[in-house]
Protein backbone atom coordinates (compact mmCIF):
# COMPACT_ATOMS: atom_id res chain seq x y z
CA UNK A 1 0.00 0.00 0.00
CA UNK A 2 1.38 3.07 -1.17
CA UNK A 3 1.99 6.18 1.86
CA UNK A 4 -1.40 7.82 0.10
CA UNK A 5 -3.45 5.20 -0.08
CA UNK A 6 -4.81 4.42 3.45
CA UNK A 7 -5.43 8.29 4.10
CA UNK A 8 -7.60 7.82 0.58
CA UNK A 9 -8.84 5.16 1.55
CA UNK A 10 -10.12 6.39 4.59
CA UNK A 11 -11.16 9.89 3.38
CA UNK A 12 -13.59 8.49 1.06
CA UNK A 13 -14.77 5.66 3.17
CA UNK A 14 -16.04 8.53 6.05
CA UNK A 15 -18.27 10.56 3.28
CA UNK A 16 -19.98 7.01 2.18
CA UNK A 17 -23.10 7.44 4.24
CA UNK A 18 -25.31 10.58 3.82
CA UNK A 19 -27.43 9.16 6.18
CA UNK A 20 -25.23 8.94 8.87
CA UNK A 21 -23.61 12.24 8.21
CA UNK A 22 -26.99 13.80 8.86
CA UNK A 23 -27.59 11.91 11.62
CA UNK A 24 -24.90 12.90 13.58
CA UNK A 25 -25.38 16.62 12.36
CA UNK A 26 -28.66 16.63 13.72
CA UNK A 27 -28.51 14.56 16.66
CA UNK A 28 -25.55 16.02 18.42
CA UNK A 29 -26.89 19.53 18.54
CA UNK A 30 -29.88 18.42 19.77
CA UNK A 31 -28.45 16.24 22.80
CA UNK A 32 -26.06 19.62 23.76
CA UNK A 33 -29.87 21.44 23.90
CA UNK A 34 -31.07 19.01 25.81
CA UNK A 35 -28.11 19.03 27.90
CA UNK A 36 -28.35 22.58 28.45
CA UNK A 37 -31.80 22.61 29.24
CA UNK A 38 -31.10 19.89 32.20
CA UNK A 39 -28.92 22.00 33.83
CA UNK A 40 -31.57 24.31 34.44
CA UNK A 41 -33.86 21.63 36.07
CA UNK A 42 -34.33 22.73 39.98
CA UNK A 43 -33.86 19.88 42.06
CA UNK A 44 -35.85 20.72 45.35
CA UNK A 45 -38.21 18.40 45.30
CA UNK A 46 -37.93 14.70 44.89
CA UNK A 47 -39.45 14.13 41.64
CA UNK A 48 -37.49 16.83 39.87
CA UNK A 49 -34.74 15.29 41.26
CA UNK A 50 -35.42 11.75 39.88
CA UNK A 51 -36.28 13.85 36.61
CA UNK A 52 -32.76 15.17 36.19
CA UNK A 53 -30.85 11.68 36.90
CA UNK A 54 -33.23 10.34 34.26
CA UNK A 55 -32.67 12.79 31.50
CA UNK A 56 -29.15 12.57 32.75
CA UNK A 57 -28.77 8.80 32.24
CA UNK A 58 -30.66 9.35 28.63
CA UNK A 59 -28.26 12.28 27.20
CA UNK A 60 -25.46 9.77 28.09
CA UNK A 61 -26.49 7.00 27.27
CA UNK A 62 -27.76 8.46 23.68
CA UNK A 63 -24.38 9.68 23.10
CA UNK A 64 -22.48 6.69 23.55
CA UNK A 65 -24.81 5.48 21.30
CA UNK A 66 -24.59 7.49 18.58
CA UNK A 67 -20.60 7.32 18.41
CA UNK A 68 -20.08 3.65 18.90
CA UNK A 69 -22.90 2.70 16.82
CA UNK A 70 -21.08 5.53 14.23
CA UNK A 71 -17.23 3.29 15.22
CA UNK A 72 -19.96 -0.21 14.45
CA UNK A 73 -20.80 1.35 11.26
CA UNK A 74 -17.58 2.32 9.70
CA UNK A 75 -15.78 -0.98 11.23
CA UNK A 76 -18.72 -3.02 9.28
CA UNK A 77 -17.88 -0.90 6.23
CA UNK A 78 -14.28 -2.03 6.12
CA UNK A 79 -15.23 -5.60 6.75
CA UNK A 80 -16.06 -6.23 3.48
CA UNK A 81 -20.23 -6.48 4.50
CA UNK A 82 -23.22 -4.88 4.40
CA UNK A 83 -23.12 -1.77 6.27
CA UNK A 84 -25.98 -0.94 7.75
CA UNK A 85 -26.67 1.72 10.21
CA UNK A 86 -29.33 -0.13 11.72
CA UNK A 87 -27.11 -3.15 12.20
CA UNK A 88 -24.74 -1.21 13.73
CA UNK A 89 -26.71 0.66 15.87
CA UNK A 90 -29.20 -2.72 17.33
CA UNK A 91 -25.38 -3.83 17.97
CA UNK A 92 -24.14 -1.03 19.99
CA UNK A 93 -27.70 -1.08 21.79
CA UNK A 94 -26.58 -4.56 22.78
CA UNK A 95 -23.78 -3.78 23.71
CA UNK A 96 -24.31 -0.74 25.88
CA UNK A 97 -22.91 -1.90 29.20
CA UNK A 98 -19.76 -2.72 27.61
CA UNK A 99 -19.61 0.63 25.84
CA UNK A 100 -20.60 2.50 29.37
CA UNK A 101 -17.54 0.41 31.04
CA UNK A 102 -14.88 1.56 28.41
CA UNK A 103 -15.84 5.02 28.18
CA UNK A 104 -15.62 5.79 32.05
CA UNK A 105 -12.19 4.11 31.64
CA UNK A 106 -11.43 6.60 28.77
CA UNK A 107 -13.19 9.67 30.69
CA UNK A 108 -11.02 9.40 34.03
CA UNK A 109 -7.68 8.62 31.85
CA UNK A 110 -8.82 11.44 29.32
CA UNK A 111 -9.37 14.03 32.50
CA UNK A 112 -6.14 13.25 33.84
CA UNK A 113 -4.59 14.28 30.45
CA UNK A 114 -6.58 17.24 30.26
CA UNK A 115 -5.75 17.90 34.19
CA UNK A 116 -1.91 18.27 32.78
CA UNK A 117 -2.66 21.93 31.78
CA UNK A 118 -2.91 23.05 35.58
CA UNK A 119 0.83 22.60 35.46
CA UNK A 120 2.25 24.45 32.31
CA UNK A 121 3.40 27.69 34.39
CA UNK A 122 4.64 25.76 37.16
CA UNK A 123 6.27 22.36 35.40
CA UNK A 124 8.07 24.03 32.37
CA UNK A 125 9.44 27.01 35.37
CA UNK A 126 11.07 23.85 37.49
CA UNK A 127 12.48 21.93 34.78
CA UNK A 128 14.20 25.06 33.23
CA UNK A 129 15.30 25.81 37.04
CA UNK A 130 16.81 22.01 37.30
CA UNK A 131 19.15 22.90 33.93
CA UNK A 132 22.37 24.03 33.74
CA UNK A 133 23.54 27.82 33.95
CA UNK A 134 24.96 27.91 30.52
CA UNK A 135 22.13 25.78 29.16
CA UNK A 136 19.30 27.53 31.19
CA UNK A 137 20.48 30.99 29.87
CA UNK A 138 19.85 29.76 26.32
CA UNK A 139 16.35 28.17 26.85
CA UNK A 140 13.48 31.28 26.80
CA UNK A 141 10.62 29.85 29.90
CA UNK A 142 8.52 30.31 26.88
CA UNK A 143 9.96 27.91 24.76
CA UNK A 144 9.33 24.79 27.90
CA UNK A 145 5.81 26.65 28.54
CA UNK A 146 5.05 26.07 24.55
CA UNK A 147 6.34 22.40 24.92
CA UNK A 148 4.17 21.36 27.97
CA UNK A 149 1.48 22.54 25.85
CA UNK A 150 1.87 20.42 23.17
CA UNK A 151 2.94 17.76 25.18
CA UNK A 152 -0.11 18.19 26.73
CA UNK A 153 -2.25 18.47 23.74
CA UNK A 154 -0.69 15.29 22.37
CA UNK A 155 -1.61 13.38 25.26
CA UNK A 156 -5.46 14.64 25.46
CA UNK A 157 -6.36 15.05 21.97
CA UNK A 158 -4.12 12.03 20.47
CA UNK A 159 -3.00 9.63 22.37
CA UNK A 160 -5.15 8.61 24.81
CA UNK A 161 -8.69 8.81 22.17
CA UNK A 162 -6.03 6.98 19.79
CA UNK A 163 -5.67 4.31 22.67
CA UNK A 164 -9.04 4.15 23.98
CA UNK A 165 -11.48 4.56 21.35
CA UNK A 166 -10.17 1.41 19.43
CA UNK A 167 -11.39 -0.42 22.21
CA UNK A 168 -14.39 1.60 22.37
CA UNK A 169 -15.25 -0.12 19.16
CA UNK A 170 -14.10 -3.54 20.01
CA UNK A 171 -17.12 -2.91 22.94
CA UNK A 172 -19.60 -1.80 20.51
CA UNK A 173 -18.67 -4.73 18.23
CA UNK A 174 -18.47 -7.53 20.97
CA UNK A 175 -19.28 -6.42 24.36
CA UNK A 176 -17.20 -7.76 26.96
CA UNK A 177 -16.56 -10.86 24.76
CA UNK A 178 -14.46 -7.99 23.07
CA UNK A 179 -11.61 -8.01 25.21
CA UNK A 180 -10.72 -11.66 24.65
CA UNK A 181 -7.66 -12.49 23.92
CA UNK A 182 -8.30 -12.12 20.09
CA UNK A 183 -9.82 -8.36 21.02
CA UNK A 184 -6.98 -7.37 22.24
CA UNK A 185 -4.50 -8.72 19.60
CA UNK A 186 -6.84 -6.76 17.10
CA UNK A 187 -6.57 -3.86 19.37
CA UNK A 188 -2.72 -4.06 19.07
CA UNK A 189 -2.82 -4.53 15.43
CA UNK A 190 -5.17 -1.58 14.97
CA UNK A 191 -2.65 0.82 16.62
CA UNK A 192 0.49 -0.31 15.53
CA UNK A 193 0.85 1.70 12.81
CA UNK A 194 2.48 5.24 11.93
CA UNK A 195 -0.22 6.13 9.11
CA UNK A 196 -2.88 5.71 11.71
CA UNK A 197 -1.30 7.97 14.58
CA UNK A 198 -0.61 10.68 11.82
CA UNK A 199 -3.94 10.64 10.07
CA UNK A 200 -5.21 10.85 13.83
CA UNK A 201 -3.06 13.47 14.75
CA UNK A 202 -4.60 15.64 11.55
CA UNK A 203 -7.94 15.19 12.84
CA UNK A 204 -6.95 16.26 16.05
CA UNK A 205 -5.63 19.20 14.83
CA UNK A 206 -8.08 19.88 12.77
CA UNK A 207 -11.20 19.25 15.08
CA UNK A 208 -9.47 20.67 18.21
CA UNK A 209 -7.24 23.50 17.70
CA UNK A 210 -9.02 24.58 14.04
CA UNK A 211 -12.39 24.70 15.20
CA UNK A 212 -10.81 26.71 18.58
CA UNK A 213 -9.39 29.25 16.09
CA UNK A 214 -12.66 29.91 13.85
CA UNK A 215 -14.36 30.61 17.35
CA UNK A 216 -12.05 33.09 18.43
CA UNK A 217 -11.65 34.09 15.67
CA UNK A 218 -13.15 38.14 15.39
CA UNK A 219 -13.90 40.07 11.80
CA UNK A 220 -11.78 43.60 11.29
CA UNK A 221 -14.52 46.09 11.33
CA UNK A 222 -14.37 50.00 12.19
CA UNK A 223 -18.16 50.27 12.26
CA UNK A 224 -19.58 46.60 13.56
CA UNK A 225 -22.94 46.24 13.87
CA UNK A 226 -25.30 43.87 16.10
CA UNK A 227 -26.80 42.23 12.86
CA UNK A 228 -23.06 41.51 11.28
CA UNK A 229 -21.52 40.68 14.54
CA UNK A 230 -24.55 38.29 15.09
CA UNK A 231 -24.49 36.86 11.78
CA UNK A 232 -20.91 36.38 12.10
CA UNK A 233 -21.20 34.71 14.62
CA UNK A 234 -23.30 32.11 13.43
CA UNK A 235 -21.26 31.37 10.76
CA UNK A 236 -18.11 30.78 12.81
CA UNK A 237 -20.23 27.89 14.93
CA UNK A 238 -21.12 26.72 11.84
CA UNK A 239 -17.95 26.38 9.91
CA UNK A 240 -16.13 25.30 13.51
CA UNK A 241 -18.86 22.51 14.30
CA UNK A 242 -18.78 21.23 10.35
CA UNK A 243 -14.89 21.04 10.73
CA UNK A 244 -14.98 19.17 14.54
CA UNK A 245 -17.67 16.84 12.64
CA UNK A 246 -15.58 16.05 9.71
CA UNK A 247 -12.45 15.41 11.58
CA UNK A 248 -14.63 13.05 14.21
CA UNK A 249 -16.02 11.55 11.32
CA UNK A 250 -12.30 10.89 9.47
CA UNK A 251 -11.05 9.76 12.73
CA UNK A 252 -13.89 6.68 13.11
CA UNK A 253 -13.53 5.74 9.61
CA UNK A 254 -9.80 5.62 10.85
CA UNK A 255 -10.52 3.30 13.63
CA UNK A 256 -12.94 1.61 11.66
CA UNK A 257 -11.32 0.48 8.75
CA UNK A 258 -8.03 -0.62 11.06
CA UNK A 259 -9.90 -2.38 13.09
CA UNK A 260 -11.93 -3.97 10.53
CA UNK A 261 -9.15 -4.82 8.40
CA UNK A 262 -7.44 -6.62 11.79
CA UNK A 263 -10.60 -8.40 12.50
CA UNK A 264 -10.46 -10.01 9.18
CA UNK A 265 -6.91 -10.88 9.10
CA UNK A 266 -7.34 -12.46 12.56
CA UNK A 267 -10.91 -14.07 11.27
CA UNK A 268 -12.69 -12.12 14.54
CA UNK A 269 -16.47 -12.47 14.26
CA UNK A 270 -19.10 -9.84 15.17
CA UNK A 271 -21.96 -10.62 17.48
Amino acid sequence: MSRFEEPRFVLAGSFRSGRLWLLQFFVNPILAGLFAAWLLIPEAKLCQLGFSVLLAVLIVAAALLLHAGTLNFFSDQSREQAAAIKTAFGRALRHLAAIVACAIVFYLVWTLAGGLAGYQETFPIYVRSTLPAGLRGNIPSGVLTGSFEVLVFLLQWIAVPGLFLPLILRAADQGFRGFGRAGWKTWKTTIASLHYWLILAVAALLGVYGSNTLLGWRPSSESPTFAAETANLVLRMLLAYGLGLFSWMVACSLIGRRAGSAQNVAGDSIT
